[in-house]
């Protein structure tokens, strides 16, 4: 089988691209102002964290989406949840508040879990299997670049203290984007309209329910560390370590290309190792990193913002990878909607206890002791099946909840998945 890209996949690879750089950019905003956001709002670093949770307790609402995508369709939700993230960001620009602020930044989170939901399973559905996972590399890829640019534009809107509003309402500019999707969007081959509707909570049950716990719990202790080292990093180095936004941004934005080049060779690597090889070895490096970070103040930092940005970019595809191929079409965009709820879930914990600890402990310690928990669920992923170069189909008829998690077609290549 050839691992070149199709006319299909590179059609739905740029699409999923260029919705992947809008909802990366404006998703980013809220850790990217941070440092600007919580001083003008008056807020404490342990009350930024509480709010941080508050916020991200939006992403449950992308389950709805989630609903929508697996019984209607891919499409449709896709189009609502993007335009949702900008008309958000564009609210949060024009009010003011520290309750106005919570609120439209979690429909922002929300809209941007569903995008971000909707994209994997578009690119699991669409693109050939062998190149499956380096096509999520890709789409990883544009929302660093998405990222970086806003860290890049964060220096230009630090004073007066209330002009970084002006940053969240920039991102508007991404609604040039919609007609493209729009018009060249098309509805998943994988889709059909389900003749039974299968249970929203089908996928904890049974056979995918083998699949969803390891991969829930894991990814609750993965967001529990990463919320808070992610969300405090620009804020530690401006207002711990004294450094300017100027330099912050860049070190972040330099260091974290140089991690970010992960995504694709970790794409690249997930299909040819397997994913769990790259998802446990991505856990290790960015957990380890990560910490490391905040316990060093000079210039070698750098090199463990390298280190921890690799380690959780060759993680998402790999495991972006995994979750699509672990469940059933009928209920996959479900699936990862209740798994990003599930990150998000150890998101909030994490910021919640760093609400109880970073006052006290420092962030140093609060974060280290969330990197201990990431690192101690890597044995979970390894009670999963490896799917490398399983081809997806759509289920012909109804099963039970477990049955047809999987469908391959096997080749001299590839080999059915045996759990």
């Amino acid at each position: 089988m050839t691992n070149r890209f199709t006319r299909n996949d590179r059609r739905i690879t740029t699409l999923m691209v260029v919705a992947g750089f809008v909802q990366a950019f404006a998703g980013s905003l809220l850790v990217v102002t941070l440092a600007f956001s919580r001083p003008d709002l008056g807020l404490s670093k342990g009350d930024a964290s509480w709010i941080l949770a508050i916020i991200r307790l939006g992403s449950f609402t992308a389950v709805a989406y989630g609903i929508w995508g697996d019984r209607l369709g891919r499409r449709k939700p896709m189009l609502a949840a993007f335009v949702m993230i900008l008309v958000a960001n564009l609210a949060t620009a024009l009010t003011s508040g520290v309750l106005a602020f919570t609120f439209f930044q979690a429909l922002t989170r929300a809209a941007s879990g569903a995008v971000a939901a909707l994209a994997i399973v578009y690119l699991a559905e669409e693109v050939s299997p062998r190149i499956r996972s380096f096509s999520m590399g890709i789409w990883g890829v544009a929302g660093s670049l998405a990222g970086g640019l806003a860290f890049l534009l964060a220096p230009l809107f630090e004073l007066p203290p209330d002009r970084w509003r002006w940053l969240f309402g920039l991102s508007m500019i991404g609604l040039i984007a919609y007609p493209l999707l729009a018009r060249n969007l098309r509805e998943s081959r994988a889709f059909q309209a389900p003749v039974e509707r299968p249970p929203v909570l089908a996928v904890l049950t049974g056979q995918t329910g083998r699949y969803f716990w390891p991969l829930a719990i894991a990814g609750l202790a993965v967001g529990a560390f990463s919320g808070p080292a992610v969300s405090f990093a620009s804020d530690y180095l401006i207002n711990d370590l004294n450094w300017s936004v100027l330099a912050s941004s860049l070190t972040i934005i330099s260091a974290g290309a140089l991690g970010a080049t992960g995504l694709l060779i970790g794409g690249r690597v997930a299909d040819t190792w397997g994913r769990r090889p790259v998802i446990v070895i991505g856990m290790a490096l960015g957990a380890i990193g990560g910490a490391a970070f905040y316990w060093q103040p000079g210039p070698l930092l750098i090199v463990w913002i390298v280190v921890g940005s690799f380690g959780s970019s060759i993680f998402v595809p790999a495991v972006a990878a995994l979750r699509s191929e672990l469940f059933p079409t009928q209920n996959r965009v479900v699936a990862g909607a209740l798994l990003s709820a599930m990150s998000v879930t150890g998101a909030i914990l994490g910021l919640g206890f760093g609400r109880l600890t970073i006052d006290s402990w420092g962030l140093p310690t609060t974060i280290t002791v969330l990197a201990g928990l990431a690192l101690a669920a890597i044995p979970l992923m390894l009670m999963l099946p490896e799917t490398k170069g399983v081809v997806l189909h759509h289920d012909s008829a109804p099963t039970t909840p477990g049955q047809g998690a999987v469908q391959v077609v096997a080749s001299s290549e590839e080999q059915p998945l045996n759990p």
